[in-house]
C-alpha cells in the first residue's frame, strides 16, 4: 500500500515539475523587458561599452578573450541603427535583451526545482517574485542594460544549468554548453564544479569506465563550445580590431589574454587584501537580495548560507531513492557541484581579483562580476525556500489561519521588497540617464583647435595629440571618433596601450611619421625632436602618471596642454602669456557641448561615478586658471570664465 502511495506522489511531482504555469513568467519577463527598455541607453556608457559598441556597429576584434558573440550581436545592432536608433542604444539593445531571456529561463529552471514541494502553481509564482526581485536590482540594471557582455554571460549560464537539470541530460550536451558560455566569457569556468557533477556516473554504472567516456564526451563537447572562437580572425576591416588574431600565436595571445595576464581583470594591478575583495562581495549580494536595504558583508554570507543550507535541506528531506533526481529534478551529486560552483564565484573568484575594490572605480568595476554568482544563488534559495514553506505546510499545531498569516505576511515582504527595489534603481540610476561620458568624448576630441597647424596623415590632416587614459575616456573616445565622426583632426593616444606593438601600429595608420616608442612622455620627446611633428599641439587628456604629472601644463577647455620647452627652436613665450592661456582656454570652451544636466554622476555618484570624475576634470581646468587671473586681478576674464563653466557644469568658480 506504502509502495502505491509513494509512486502515486512521484508521478504527481512529476506533473508538477513539467506542468508549471506560463502566466507566472509572460507577467516576468513583460516586466524585465519594460525595465530594460527604460534602463537602455542613449548615449554610450563607461567600461567596455564603447568599445563592444564600436565593434558592433563597425565590425573589428575587441579586448582579450575576443567576445565572438558580441560580434555576431552586431549584425542586429547595424541593422537596428539602419533603421534609425540612436547607435548606443542599438548596440545595447540585443544584449539587454539576452539578460531577459536569462532571467526568464532562470526563473522556469528555479520553478521546476520547486515544484515538487510546493505543487507547480505556488512554485511558478515564487521563482517568478526572487527572480524578478534579483533582476530589478540596480546591479543588474545598471550593467546587464548596456552594450556589454553581462546579458550573454547570463544567458548562456542560465542555459547551461536548464540542461543540466534535464531528464535528457549528456555529458557531451553538458559539454556544449559549458564550452558556448566560456567562449563568451572565461568567467563561464566556474561553471565545470557543475558540469562534471552532472557528467559523473550514475550508481550502478561501471564507475571507472564510465568516468572516462563521460569526461571524453564532456570535453569533445566543451571543444565544440569553444568553436565560436574560430570565427575571430574571420574580417580584416573593422573601427577598431584589438590586437593580431589572424595568425595562430597572435589568436592564442589574444584569446589567453596575455595582453592583460590570463588570470589578470585590467592592465593595471593593485595589491589589494582577500578580504576586502571578498567582503564587497558579499555586501553587494547582500544588496541585491536585501533590495538595497543591507550592504553589510555579513548579510552577504548570511544569504550565501542560507542558499547553501536550504537546498541541502531540499535534498535531505527527498527520499533516498529520489536523491538521483526524482523529486526535485536534481542529484545530490549535482547539488555538491552547484554549491562548489557558487563558492567559486562568490568566494574563491572575488579572492582572486586584482582591482583595489575600496575606491568608487574599482567597486564599480569588480561588481559586474557579482552578477553570476547572484545567477546562481537563486536556484539554491528557491530550494530552501520551498523546504521551508513545505515545513510550514507540514506542522500540525499550526491551524489553517494561522499558515494563511504566514503567507500574507510573506506576499507582504515580497511587495515591500519590490518598492525598495525600484526606490534603490532610483537612487543608483540608469544608463539612461547617463549623457556626460559621450558628450565629454566628444569634447575631448573636439577642444583642440580644428584649425590649427596640421600635419600628413593617411586621412584628414591631423591638428593635435591627445593622450589619456581610463575607461570613461579611451573607449568613449574610440566611439565617438569611430562610430559618431567626431574628432577627425584630433589622434587620441591611449597612455597603457602604447605599451602593445599592434596598437602603435595602428597609431602610425594614421600618422605614418608617428615615433614607435612605447612610453607616453617619450613619445611627447620624439614628437618635439622631430621638425615635421614639433608644431602639433599635444594635450593630456588626465594626468595619468608621476611622470606626466611633473610637465608644466595649462588649461585649454578639457585637456591639458602641454607647452614646448623654454629652449625649443618654436617656442614664443607670448604663446604662453597669461591673455594667450585665457584666449585660447575660453576658445575650447565655446567648442564643448556638453550641459549639467548630462552628469548622472552628481546625482548618482556610487551608479555613475564616470561621470562625476568627468565633471571635476571640466571644472578643475577652469578654477587652475581662475587662480591666476584672480592674483592677475583680471576681473573681465574671471566674470567671462564663471559664466561659461556655469553654462557647462551647473556651477562657477568659487562653488
Amino acid at each position: 500500500m506504502g509502495d502505491h502511495k509513494a509512486q502515486a506522489d512521484a508521478n504527481t511531482l512529476a506533473e508538477d515539475r513539467s506542468e508549471l504555469l506560463w502566466w507566472p513568467t509572460l507577467l516576468l519577463a513583460t516586466a524585465l523587458l519594460a525595465l530594460a527598455l527604460w534602463a537602455m541607453p542613449r548615449e554610450v556608457q563607461a567600461g567596455d561599452a564603447g568599445e563592444f559598441a564600436t565593434v558592433m556597429l563597425t565590425g573589428g576584434v575587441p579586448h582579450p578573450s575576443g567576445y565572438p558573440w558580441m560580434r555576431a550581436l552586431g549584425l542586429i545592432s547595424r541593422a537596428l541603427w539602419a533603421l534609425g536608433l540612436p547607435p548606443a542604444l542599438a548596440a545595447a539593445l540585443p544584449p539587454s535583451l539576452a539578460g531577459v531571456a536569462a532571467w526568464t529561463i532562470l526563473q522556469r529552471i528555479a520553478g521546476r526545482l520547486c515544484a515538487a514541494a510546493l505543487g507547480s502553481a505556488r512554485a511558478s509564482w515564487m521563482s517568478a517574485a526572487l527572480v524578478g526581485l534579483v533582476a530589478s536590482a540596480p546591479l543588474v540594471v545598471i550593467h546587464v542594460n548596456d552594450s556589454e557582455v553581462w546579458g550573454p554571460h547570463l544567458l548562456f549560464s542560465a542555459l547551461f544549468m536548464r540542461a543540466l537539470i534535464r531528464e535528457d541530460a549528456t555529458p557531451l550536451r553538458l559539454g556544449i554548453w559549458l564550452g558556448l558560455a566560456v567562449s563568451h566569457h572565461l568567467t563561464a569556468i566556474l561553471l565545470i564544479p557543475m558540469a562534471i557533477a552532472g557528467a559523473w556516473p550514475r550508481p550502478g554504472e561501471r564507475r571507472f569506465a564510465r568516468l572516462l567516456a563521460n569526461g571524453g564526451l564532456g570535453l569533445l563537447g566543451s571543444a565544440i563550445g569553444l568553436a565560436p572562437l574560430l570565427s575571430l580572425p574571420i574580417g580584416s576591416a573593422g573601427g577598431w580590431r584589438w590586437g593580431d588574431v589572424r595568425s595562430v600565436e597572435g589568436f592564442l595571445h589574444h584569446v589567453l589574454r596575455r595582453d592583460y595576464g590570463t588570470f589578470s581583470l585590467s592592465l593595471h594591478e593593485d595589491s589589494v587584501s582577500a578580504v576586502d575583495t571578498i567582503a564587497r562581495c558579499l555586501a553587494s549580494l547582500a544588496e541585491v537580495f536585501s533590495a538595497g536595504l543591507i550592504a553589510s558583508p555579513w548579510f552577504g554570507a548570511l544569504v550565501l548560507a542560507l542558499a547553501l543550507a536550504g537546498a541541502t535541506i531540499a535534498w535531505r528531506r527527498s527520499a533516498p531513492k529520489d536523491r538521483a533526481g526524482a523529486s526535485l529534478g536534481i542529484g545530490i551529486g549535482i547539488g555538491i557541484g552547484w554549491m562548489a560552483s557558487v563558492l567559486a564565484a562568490s568566494l574563491v573568484f572575488p579572492a582572486a581579483q586584482n582591482i583595489d575594490p575600496n575606491g568608487p572605480f574599482g567597486a564599480w568595476i569588480l561588481e559586474r562580476f557579482d552578477l553570476l554568482p547572484t545567477l546562481l544563488l537563486v536556484p539554491g534559495l528557491c530550494l530552501g525556500l520551498a523546504a521551508l514553506s513545505r515545513g510550514l505546510a507540514e506542522l500540525e499545531a499550526l491551524s489553517a489561519r494561522s499558515q494563511l498569516l504566514i503567507r500574507g505576511g510573506l506576499g507582504l515582504l515580497a511587495l515591500v521588497l519590490g518598492l525598495a527595489q525600484l526606490a534603490a534603481i532610483t537612487e543608483r540610476g540608469r544608463p539612461a540617464t547617463e549623457r556626460a561620458v559621450e558628450r565629454a568624448a566628444v569634447d575631448l576630441l573636439e577642444c583642440p583647435d580644428p584649425l590649427g597647424p596640421a600635419i600628413p596623415s593617411a586621412g584628414q590632416p591631423i591638428r593635435a595629440i591627445v593622450i589619456g587614459t581610463d575607461d570613461h575616456r579611451s573607449f568613449p573616445a574610440l566611439y565617438a571618433r569611430e562610430v559618431l565622426g567626431a574628432g577627425e583632426h584630433t589622434l587620441y593616444i591611449d597612455a597603457q596601450l602604447l605599451a602593445h606593438p599592434w596598437y602603435r601600429a595602428r597609431l602610425r595608420e594614421r600618422v605614418p611619421t608617428l615615433p614607435d616608442v612605447d612610453k607616453p612622455l617619450r613619445l611627447i620627446a620624439e614628437i618635439w625632436s622631430d621638425p615635421t611633428l614639433d608644431q602639433l599641439p599635444i594635450y593630456l587628456a588626465n594626468v595619468f602618471s608621476r611622470p606626466a604629472e611633473s610637465f608644466p601644463r595649462v588649461p585649454e577647455g578639457l585637456l591639458w596642454r602641454i607647452p614646448l620647452p623654454a629652449s625649443h627652436p618654436r617656442f614664443v613665450a607670448e604663446d604662453w602669456s597669461l591673455d594667450a592661456v585665457t584666449q585660447r582656454h575660453l576658445a575650447a570652451l565655446d567648442r564643448l557641448q556638453v550641459r549639467a544636466e548630462d552628469f548622472a554622476g552628481l546625482d548618482h555618484p556610487r551608479g555613475h561615478p564616470w561621470s562625476a570624475d568627468l565633471w571635476r576634470a571640466y571644472v578643475d581646468k577652469s578654477r587652475a586658471l581662475a587662480a591666476q587671473l584672480a592674483a592677475a586681478e583680471r576681473v573681465d576674464a574671471l566674470l567671462a570664465l564663471d559664466a561659461r563653466l556655469r553654462q557647462l557644469t551647473g556651477v562657477g568658480l568659487r562653488e
